[in-house]
Parts: structure tokens; C-alpha cells; sequence
């Protein structure tokens, strides 16, 4: 049987509107023929993402952050500038709920920090949904990925009749997002792409042809 691979799309990149509306375009072609795809980029500049429920004023401190858009997905605000996104779309629906993927994406990005000496740990806990009015990095849910007793990976769903998008972010302290980019986009041809579709299969989201 051939491999049913996730595409894989490392983007350039843009203003947060943009990126934004890229990931509600890629939404409604789920189911189009593709069984996934995994889009990977930065912001051009210091901005801020909120859930599509988000109603919180934004803190005064973020310096009344200009350059805000709205997430197709879930969960509080995220302020963005030395991290590195993720956006995956899987077309098939779980048969469970999907919060699953939390773990099963934030544990293979943990195997891509190995690589660069970074031994993140994963929040246990009870709830793995983001509270539509909090402050991501602020405020651990289960499922998110911890370094150093701070918060450097978390992510957001949206499920659709056609399947579902997760959209995460990766900041960690002492390494710039182009560190980031650069190790991420040399580790997945490498090792990364087998080890998360392994994942997948593993949970019936993802089958060989």
C-alpha cells in the first residue's frame, strides 16, 4: 500500500490577518482530496492572535498591540514575536474527541526540542481546552508543554464537519524564532514527519491508502 504522507508547507513569512486568513482558506479545502497538511511560519512582526470567542481587553503592557487578528480557532490571546507557528488540518474527524491531539502534537514537538538540548515536560491536569478569555502563556492547561516551570508550546482546535484544525505556538526562552525555524525545518525531512504520522496512525486519524 503507498504511504499517506502529510503534506508538509513551510511558509514565508506575514502580517497575522494574513496568516490568519491563509488558515481559514486551508479550512474550507478539508476533504478536498488531501488527507493533511502541516503549515509551518512566523509573523513579520510583533502581533497578537485571539481565539474566534475572545472577548478580554487586551493588557496595557502589550503596547496596545496594533497588529491583532482572530484566530479560526479557539482558546485566549497569544502575543506573538520570537515564535514559531504550526498549523495542522487533518481531514478525517476523530471518532473520539479530538482533544487528543493535544498530547500527541505537543509530545512530538517535545522530541523536536531534544534535538536542540531542551527537555520540555507536559502539563498533566484534567482540562486540555484554553479558557476562550485567558492569556495563553499565562495560564498552563493539561496538555501544554513546560521548560523550566514556564509555558513554551500551546495550541488551539477547531472541528469542522470536514475534520480539524490545531494551531499552535512555540516560544522558547534563549532561542530566537529563526533558531527555531531553522532547526524545526531540518529535523522534519530528517525524522519528524515519520515519527508524527506514526502518531497518527497510531490513533486511526491518519491510514495508509
Amino acid at each position: 500500500m503507498p504511504d499517506v504522507r502529510i503534506a508538509f508547507l513551510h511558509d514565508h513569512s506575514r502580517r497575522a490577518s494574513e496568516q490568519m486568513e491563509i488558515d481559514r482558506l486551508l479550512l474550507q479545502k478539508l476533504g478536498s482530496g488531501w488527507p493533511g497538511l502541516l503549515r509551518v511560519y512566523r509573523f513579520s512582526g510583533p502581533c497578537v492572535t485571539v481565539g474566534r470567542t475572545f472577548r478580554q481587553e487586551l493588557p496595557k503592557e502589550w503596547g496596545g498591540a496594533p497588529d491583532v487578528a482572530v484566530r479560526p480557532t479557539g482558546g485566549g490571546a497569544v502575543l506573538h514575536g520570537d515564535d514559531l507557528c504550526f498549523s495542522l488540518f487533518l481531514s478525517s474527524r476523530p471518532s473520539a474527541s479530538p482533544r487528543f491531539l493535544y498530547p500527541l502534537f505537543h509530545d512530538w514537538i517535545r522530541s523536536f526540542l531534544s534535538e536542540l538540548s531542551v527537555e520540555a515536560s507536559m502539563q498533566s491536569g484534567t482540562s486540555s481546552a484554553p479558557h476562550p478569555g485567558r492569556l495563553c502563556f499565562e495560564e498552563p492547561v493539561c496538555g501544554d508543554l513546560l521548560w523550566k516551570s514556564r509555558k513554551v508550546m500551546g495550541g488551539a482546535l477547531r472541528v469542522t464537519a470536514k475534520g480539524l484544525l490545531y494551531q499552535g505556538s512555540l516560544h522558547v526562552p534563549g532561542y530566537s524564532g529563526d533558531a527555531l525555524e531553522e532547526g524545526f525545518v531540518s529535523w522534519y525531512p530528517k525524522t519528524g514527519d515519520v515519527r508524527l504520522r506514526v502518531a497518527l496512525e497510531r490513533e486511526g486519524i491518519l491510514c495508509p491508502a
